[in-house]
């Protein structure tokens, strides 16, 4: 396929939407509610197949339920203290409504404070040890762009949200812990200016765990055929000659926290009972 029509069908893949989102009050609490859209399952087959083929390591839930109960399952696992998730009518998720504004957000603000991407990089160390019964390994979100993390500036704090896709139950832990970050990064190389890479160094020093940055070199490179596609969707469409130039900083960016940090990291291995 030409490199023209992926870019293409890149751009259409970016502009489907599966879920409805709709925030609102409830009971005197501010909540987001996600309605599955009619027809929904039958484009998530369609595009469970395409992400197959491109080998992504990613699924959809075709099955509303299943959805509704991941989306559950991952609220309470990494934010145990916050309201509980509920359900209804029909095909809804009612979630508690997190403060803050994505990372995304504050690219487009032409905001540079570090602190954003800082909180980013701890939380996401922090959630990618915990536990996760259905993975029996560390849990890991599967479509960790850069809407789905929620910067408060307020508390310091950052949020993960959004678990509409997982990573396949096959994949080894530093697979898909590296791939959460590495759809992170590919957005960020996909920006129009240079700000990116002081965007990028601060999640890769503050994430700082050498294994999984090791795993995500490997996982570096720039694929063919349909696999092109994804990647373009991750970019936004960012030119090859582009990707090809700001991939080789990261890897350099990468070699030298490996070089001068190498950290344990086994608890996010061990089985559950």
């Amino acid at each position: 396929m030409m490199e023209p029509l992926q870019r293409i069908v890149a751009w259409l893949m970016n502009r489907v939407r599966v879920n409805r989102i709709q925030r609102t009050i409830l009971d005197g609490l501010p909540v987001v509610l996600k309605r599955r859209r009619f027809g929904g399952g039958m484009v998530i087959r369609f595009g469970n197949r395409f992400l197959s083929l491109a080998g992504s390591g990613i699924r959809m839930f075709v099955r509303a339920r299943d959805w509704m109960a991941w989306e559950a399952h991952c609220s309470q696992l990494l934010y145990p203290d916050r309201p509980v998730v509920t359900f209804g009518p029909g095909n809804t998720v009612r979630l508690p409504e997190v403060s803050g504004i994505s990372l995304r957000q504050i690219l487009h603000r032409h905001q540079t404070d570090p602190r954003a991407f800082v909180a980013a990089a701890r939380e996401l160390r922090r959630v990618h040890q915990i536990p996760c019964r259905v993975y029996r390994a560390a849990w890991s979100h599967g479509d960790l762009h850069l809407d789905n993390i929620l910067y408060d500036s307020a508390t310091d704090r950052a949020t993960l949200i959004d678990f509409d896709t997982r990573h396949e139950l096959g994949l080894l832990r530093i697979q898909r812990h590296a791939d959460d970050l590495k759809v992170m990064l590919l957005e960020l190389i996909a920006m129009a200016d240079e700000r990116w890479i002081q965007s990028a160094t601060t999640l890769i020093r503050e994430y700082g765990d050498a294994v999984v940055l090791e795993e995500l070199l490997r996982q570096l490179v720039v694929p063919h055929g349909i696999a092109k596609i994804l990647w373009f969707t991750r970019t936004s469409g960012c030119a090859t000659r582009q990707m090809d130039q700001r991939l080789q900083s990261l890897r350099e960016i990468i070699q030298q926290v490996t070089a001068t940090r190498r950290m344990p990291h086994t608890a996010g291995d061990a089985p559950l009972a």
